[in-house]
């Protein structure tokens, strides 16, 4: 048994061995030629032999430096092959310079050292492709009952590597009918033996007429309106859609058809990424103090991330939520591990600790995101969202005062225009709160920010609707008219920054977000992005409109004057609103119902206050 393992011979070793002997058997076919058929003379044995003998050497030196024998044959590729090709150049280019330091008549014709390479390129390509199609062609299954047809979004450098990767490591499973791609000078053409679509033209017909199951985006230049208008159209087929950004990220692994990304709901917002551009603001930051509030929340989390990347002197994560906060420290500080971070566990209620906080640390900046906004818990707690939405902020804002904060930026929501519920109520009155402060006060700056719904954010419908799909459902939609304008987390927290720089006196900052989204159809994509078929295999559920639940959102009441900034996509509302009840009376008289939980109180009061409230009770 020793023995056998002893002359064990590795494929690098064979494939070493067998090149030698292809690298031999390529120089005596070019003897044979010479010799024989272009003209009739003797084969010198001996110059053959000491020339084969050195042609030899020189191979196995080359092969060894260069690792040819260590290439996985069945990986060859073009580059692969043309660097072969220049070694056995060198080998015949070495072998004929060193046989001239032979005598005389061991020397041989230039021209058959000419034909030997020809010959020996010849049989060491051949083998490889023959060796590479046995490989494949014993490997694959020879029948595949449900073999996959595969679109490949982009015939560049991402969609070959996709489809080379698929057919090594899938074996058959898929089967590519086509490439797309938007590049004019690529369409009608044929990349390996896979013919190059337009997408553009009746992508439905393509998917249906070849019956396809899967379809790949591998194209990092695709413009984002066109992708969401292609990903529209493709969905609606009831199709999988993955995503590959890089090739990069599948280096050091094999690869895996589930690690390409999926395609995220925000790709179908149908408009293109609002993308600020944040030099003032870097500018602005650094060497300053800032305070977030409900620092451990979806915005509030990612506004810190933000801050981190700029050169702020310290940056002060105060919440409530004791496991929240720990993981925004551990990460935090496992990427910015040089930044200067404080994680302060502490309740915004808590008016004597947030003094002592705002004393001992003199914020610049103050980003208040802490907020309760689940509308219909609201409903029936209706004392802890004024509590915590309203008095909190009247009091975080004294204090923002009190130790000349240079900025205080107040996260709002669309649901403080024209509210219809507590919740909505209680940011409304916040809003009126800040821009009391705002005109009673200059050496604070208070701005408003105001966001729709934001996709991923904590009670938002999107991580909702992925746990019910992935549950197998059903999905749970409250009315199927209901509408929602909806942002990233990325742009609700370039939002809250720029606001933070160039606002002033109250001002109220909302993004354009394009046209609202209609929550049933959110429903319905989210279903086939993942691979199912709305009302087939996920069923859909209409429960009816919540208590003080809109069917419509809007970002701006009537009696507000919109003004463009500077940049397209960025608005800012005068409030013309004239209140009945100043900032103090406002106060007292919510503090009267401190303690009461009948939210009927809260709702006639909140009429009282806010002229524009209109509760909403009965489901639809």
């Amino acid at each position: 048994m020793k023995f056998f393992k002893k002359i064990f011979i590795r494929p690098s070793q064979l494939v070493l061995i067998g090149d030698q002997v292809l690298i031999i058997l390529g120089f005596l076919s070019s003897m044979i030629i010479y010799y024989r058929m272009l003209s009739i003379n003797d084969i010198p044995v001996f110059s053959v032999v000491y020339n084969s003998l050195l042609q030899l050497i020189f191979g196995i030196y080359a092969w060894v430096i260069f690792n040819i024998n260590k290439k996985v044959i069945r990986y060859f590729n073009s580059n692969d092959y043309l660097n072969l090709m220049l070694i056995i150049v060198l080998i015949h280019v070495s072998t004929l310079l060193m046989s001239l330091t032979f005598p005389e008549k061991y020397h041989l014709k230039p021209e058959i050292f000419f034909i030997s390479f020809f010959i020996t390129s010849i049989y060491i390509i051949a083998t490889r492709f023959l060796i590479s199609y046995l490989y494949f062609f014993y490997n694959n299954p020879r029948s595949v009952k449900s073999q996959k047809k595969l679109l490949i979004y982009g015939a560049g450098e991402l969609g070959n590597f996709i489809k080379k990767s698929i057919d090594t490591h899938y074996k058959g499973a898929y089967k590519l009918i086509a490439f797309l791609d938007d590049d004019i000078q690529k369409i009608g053409r044929y990349v390996g033996e896979t013919i190059v679509l337009n997408p553009s033209n009746n992508i439905n017909k393509i998917i249906q007429d070849n019956e396809i199951t899967d379809i790949i985006i591998a194209n990092k230049t695709l413009h984002p309106t066109k992708k969401s208008q292609f990903l529209e159209n493709a969905i609606a087929a009831n199709v999988r859609i993955k995503e590959i950004s890089s090739i990069q990220s599948f280096f050091g692994a094999d690869f895996n058809f589930e690690k390409l990304e999926s395609i995220e709901i925000q790709d179908l917002l149908n408009r293109e990424p609002i993308v600020l551009f944040d030099e003032h603001v870097a500018e602005e930051l650094t060497n300053k103090t800032l305070l977030v509030t409900g620092a451990a929340g979806s915005i509030g989390s990612e506004i810190v991330r933000k801050l981190a990347e700029h050169n702020a002197s310290l940056i002060i994560c105060v919440d409530f939520s004791e496991s929240a906060l720990y993981d925004l420290q551990q990460e935090l500080l496992n990427k910015h591990s040089s930044k200067r971070l404080r994680f302060i566990l502490l309740d915004i209620r808590n008016q004597h600790r947030m003094e002592e906080l705002f004393k001992e640390y003199s914020p610049d900046f103050v980003y208040h995101a802490a907020a309760y906004k689940h509308v219909p818990l609201m409903e029936l707690f209706p004392w802890e969202g004024i509590q915590t939405n309203v008095i909190s902020t009247a009091r975080l804002a004294q204090i923002a005062i009190q130790y000349n904060a240079k900025k205080f930026v107040f996260i709002s929501s669309d649901k403080a225009v024209n509210p219809t519920s507590i919740m909505g109520a209680t940011k409304k009155l916040a809003e009126i709160i800040v821009q009391t402060y705002a005109a009673q006060h200059t050496s604070t700056s208070f701005i408003i920010t105001r966001f729709g719904n934001v996709l991923g954010s904590n009670g938002s419908v999107v991580p909702l609707f992925k746990k019910q799909i992935k549950k197998g459902g059903p999905i749970t939609v409250t009315h199927p008219e209901m509408i929602r304008y909806f942002m990233t987390i990325s742009e609700a927290c370039q939002l809250v920054l720029e606001a933070s720089i160039v606002g002033e006196k109250g001002d109220v900052f909302v993004f354009d977000m394009g046209s609202p989204v209609k929550i049933l159809d959110l429903a319905k994509n989210m279903i086939r992005l993942a691979g199912y078929q709305p009302d087939v295999e996920i069923k859909i559920e209409f429960t009816g409109q919540r208590p003080g639940e809109k069917l419509f959102e809007e970002l701006f009441s009537s009696n507000e004057l919109l003004q463009r900034t500077q940049h397209e996509k960025l608005m800012i509302s005068k409030n013309n609103t004239i209140h009945n009840f100043g900032l103090d009376e406002i106060l007292k008289k919510l503090l009267l119902l401190e303690g009461n939980y009948n939210p009927d109180a809260y709702k006639k009061l909140m009429k009282e206050l806010i002229p524009e409230f209109n509760y909403i009770n009965e489901k639809d």
